[in-house]
């Protein structure tokens, strides 16, 4: 702060205050340009992240996806593979960490392991190959979970693999228990090779196989308390009969519930594939 006689001098003194002014204006122009920037953002990413579900004969599909931030690191896609009998692709992501630098990754990420999967025989090849190149073009030290699944429609038969993510449910529609399928895998873009091992399945009519972030159990209520892996699965198994829109919607407005106004910890994605009976 300036101080001694010149500061009494009002022509400096209505210099200074001028320029007080002029720096707290310039820092707003800042503040609403980056507000802006990261608006467009938030457009831009919508635009990337799949949130319509193809149209596929036989199955409901659906999905919710929310970010903490503005932008965020979690991705997610549904779409058909270039192949003679066009098996459905599932993917779903979590790029470590938050905001921006999170989603430029998951804006690199993403194209990489869509044509990696047109590409290869199978989800773990795909991981391997997208593996290969974070490891040698990545510039972050972040770090990406992926899960991927292959569905060949007419049998319901998928192919899994699991990089690091967290593992998939399965509801069936037997009324017998909600059984999480146990594949892991290091994640991505850390190790070289990530030894994936697929797992095969079979969703029967009426079966639902459900996919979610850490954003979801992670959730924080007022207490501090964790949405936790116990209560999502009470919510699927109190949501199962009805269709794959249904759980999601029962898990996503669960999760808005227990956090009340508490900010959410991480970007939040729920994905839902239900093979329709009859």
């Amino acid at each position: 702060m300036a101080t001694g006689d010149a500061i009494d001098d009002p022509a400096i003194r209505n210099a200074i205050e001028a320029l007080a002014v002029a720096l707290r204006e310039l820092a707003d122009m800042a503040g609403h340009a980056l507000a802006a920037d990261l608006a467009q953002g938030r457009i831009q990413q919508r635009s990337i992240v799949s949130l319509v579900a193809p149209d596929v004969p036989g199955y409901d599909l659906a999905s919710h996806y929310a970010a903490a931030r503005e932008i965020g690191g979690d991705f997610f896609e549904l779409f058909r593979l270039r192949r003679r009998s066009r098996p459905l692709s599932i993917v779903i992501a979590d790029v470590t960490g938050k905001g921006i630098a999170a989603a430029l990754l998951m804006a690199f990420a993403r194209p990489v392991i869509h044509g990696a999967l047109n590409g290869a025989n199978g989800p773990a090849q795909a991981l391997e190959r997208t593996n290969k190149i974070l490891v040698d073009e990545r510039r972050s030290i972040l770090f990406i979970t992926v899960l991927v699944g292959e569905l060949d429609l007419p049998s319901g038969r998928i192919r899994l693999a699991n990089a690091g993510h967290e593992p998939p449910l399965v509801v069936p529609a037997d009324g017998s228990p909600i059984r999480q399928l146990e594949i892991g895998g290091v994640l991505m873009g850390a190790f070289p090779t990530l030894g994936l091992r697929e797992v095969d399945l079979t969703l029967a009519p009426g079966d639902v196989l459900f996919l979610y972030t850490d954003g979801v159990t992670d959730a924080r209520g007022p207490s501090g308390e964790r949405f936790g892996e116990a209560r999502m699965v009470e919510v699927v198994d109190a949501a199962r009969g009805g269709t794959a829109k249904d759980i999601v919607d029962a898990v996503r407005g669960a999760v808005a519930a227990f956090s009340g106004d508490v900010e959410p910890a991480d970007d939040v994605t729920i994905v839902a594939v239900g093979r329709r009976r009859g």
